[in-house]
Parts: structure tokens; C-alpha cells; sequence
């Protein structure tokens, strides 16, 4: 295994502590949401280092982060309902590299929440209604409190629908959102592809250029020094001769 870095050791422990606090009741852990702020800063600091971890792990650690999101905002809505169906849709289908605190405590956080909030619900549809319900009989009260069900029931499987409706548009613009800043970025890359191989041709072809110079200025200068010494051995034959007929 790689030797880790501090900065993830320190993601890694405030990530325990922020589950382990999930586990438990969310609304008196105010400090839970101050984490997440801080585990995003942590874990954008470490993208951004020279270390550079796996796309995997970092992908985990941006999924558990976004899992206890999901958690702290469903716990802040209002109606019993919308937190059952909330509580449906976050997932816990992570897969965790961490050996001692493992995806299991996931599991634990969604079964534990959504335990609590369909217990919500369900004492929020059997809930007494008052001095109404003691001046009626018996017959009418049992009439009544399966009339509200019903109705209940009925606005319950409505709520549930428009949910589902509005995130699966809100899902289907994420995804036309994210698709189309894979295109861009799909684009600005095989720009760049171009960019780098023109700028290999240029550069092999000012090379070849280079190369001819060189070898073009290398010819000359022998011919130069060939010239040279043809001059310097005729001047010394002539000389010879001229001192010759001196003497």
C-alpha cells in the first residue's frame, strides 16, 4: 500500500468522526455540516497538490462527503413524506479503500435514518385528532380515522410522484449539463492534440533545416581550409625557386 500523505490521513479521520456523528441523531450534531464545508476545502486542497491520488480515491472521498450532504439536507425538511422519499434516493453504493472504517457505516447511517423518518411518518398518519375524535363514537372515529388514511395515503403517493418527477428532471439537466462540459472538454483536448502535433512537425522540420546548415557551412569551411594549403604549397614552391636561382 502507498505511504499516505497527512492531508489525507486528516481527511480520512474527519471523515470517521462525520460519519460516527451521522449515526447518531443529525439534529443535535450542528458541527456535522461545518465538516462537510471543511472535508470539501481538504479534499479540493489535496486535488490540487503535487501529490496526486488515484482518480478513485478521490472519487470516494467527494461520494462519502456528498452521501452525509444528502443526509444533513433531508434531515432539514419539513414534512415527514418528503424525508421518507428523500431517504430513498441517497445512495450508499460506495465502494470504501478504507480498511479500518469501511462502507458498512453507509449502510448503518440509511438504514438508521430512514428507520427514524418512516417512524415519523408513520406517527404523523396514526396521530390522535383531538376533542373531536372523543365526542364521536366509536364506529365514527374508526370511519373517520380510515378516511384519513386514505387521504393521507392518496397525498402521500402524490408528493412521492412530483418528487420523483422533479428529480428526475433535476437529474436530467445535470446530466445534459455535465455531457456538454464533456464535449467542451472533449474538444479543448483534441485542439490541443492538434496543436501538439503541429508544433512536433514544425520542430522536425526546422530540425531537417538545422541539420542541412549545418552540414551545407561544415562542407565549406573544408573547401576553405583545402584551398588554403593548395595556395600555401604553391607560394612555397615559387619561393624555393626564387631562392634557388639566387644563390
Amino acid at each position: 500500500m502507498d505511504r499516505m500523505t497527512k492531508q489525507e490521513i486528516n481527511i480520512r479521520r474527519l471523515l470517521r468522526i462525520s460519519e460516527a456523528m451521522a449515526k447518531n441523531d443529525i439534529s443535535t450534531n450542528w458541527k456535522l455540516e461545518k465538516y462537510t464545508e471543511t472535508l470539501d476545502d481538504m479534499i479540493e486542497k489535496l486535488n490540487d497538490s503535487a501529490f496526486k491520488l488515484p482518480k478513485d480515491t478521490i472519487g470516494e472521498y467527494v461520494k462519502r462527503v456528498d452521501f452525509l450532504k444528502n443526509i444533513i439536507g433531508t434531515s432539514k425538511l419539513k414534512d415527514a413524506v418528503e424525508k421518507v422519499v428523500a431517504t430513498q434516493m441517497v445512495s450508499t453504493g460506495i465502494y470504501s479503500t478504507d480498511e479500518y472504517h469501511g462502507s458498512n457505516i453507509m449502510t448503518q447511517i440509511h438504514q438508521k435514518t430512514s428507520s427514524k423518518y418512516n417512524q415519523e411518518l408513520r406517527s404523523e398518519l396514526f396521530k390522535p385528532t383531538g376533542k373531536k375524535d372523543q365526542e364521536l363514537s366509536d364506529s365514527t372515529v374508526d370511519t373517520d380515522d380510515t378516511s384519513a388514511v386514505l387521504k393521507y395515503n392518496s397525498k402521500m403517493h402524490e408528493n412521492i410522484a412530483n418528487n420523483i418527477l422533479l428529480m428526475t428532471r433535476s437529474m436530467r439537466e445535470h446530466a445534459t449539463i455535465a455531457s456538454g462540459i464533456i464535449r467542451r472538454d472533449i474538444r479543448t483536448l483534441e485542439n490541443s492534440n492538434k496543436l501538439t502535433e503541429g508544433n512536433h512537425l514544425n520542430l522536425k522540420s526546422e530540425s531537417l533545416k538545422l541539420g542541412e546548415h549545418t552540414k551545407s557551412n561544415w562542407r565549406c569551411w573544408v573547401w576553405i581550409m583545402v584551398a588554403f594549403v593548395l595556395i600555401v604549397f604553391f607560394n612555397m614552391i615559387l619561393f624555393m625557386k626564387v631562392a634557388r636561382k639566387k644563390t
